[in-house]
């Protein structure tokens, strides 16, 4: 009965270590920590925490300049969410605080927006994220 035994344990070691030895580490695009499946800002290291979305749409607030939820940053998210939301006549209730520090501030602006206005592409263009979150763009994605 223990020989039967031993050599169930010796054949499934002889199959599995070769399969788990290709296993290897998540992908990692950006190079934060988080993996890109639960990357809510896949190209974006700035992510200052993995659950950094304030507005829940499954893309962190530093690659996400898009307030109004139409996929895509324009001036409108500019005018009517991020400047009231930096002269503190709103809460940043939709993201305007890119950098999640707890306030909205010139560097939310420069490092966060103007890139994801103007479409750059190291950062994903001007469309929101790119997330590894399968439900990305949907309410209440976590």
């Amino acid at each position: 009965m223990k020989v039967g035994v031993l050599a169930t344990m010796v054949f499934a070691i002889s199959i599995g270590y070769p399969i788990a030895s290709f296993a290897g580490l998540a992908p990692d695009t950006d190079g934060d920590g988080i993996p890109d499946v639960l990357d809510k800002c896949t190209l974006d290291s700035r992510n200052a925490t993995a659950t950094c979305d304030t507005d829940v749409d499954g893309y962190g607030n530093p690659c996400d300049a898009d307030f109004d939820q139409n996929f895509g940053t324009s001036s409108v998210d500019f005018s009517t969410y991020f400047i009231p939301a930096f002269k503190g006549l709103t809460s940043p209730t939709r993201g305007q605080d890119m950098d999640c520090n707890g306030a909205v501030s010139s560097v939310d602006f420069s490092n966060y927006f103007v890139p994801k206005f103007k479409g750059l592409a190291g950062v994903g263009g001007s469309i929101p994220g790119p997330s590894g979150l399968s439900c990305a763009g949907t309410a209440g994605c976590m």
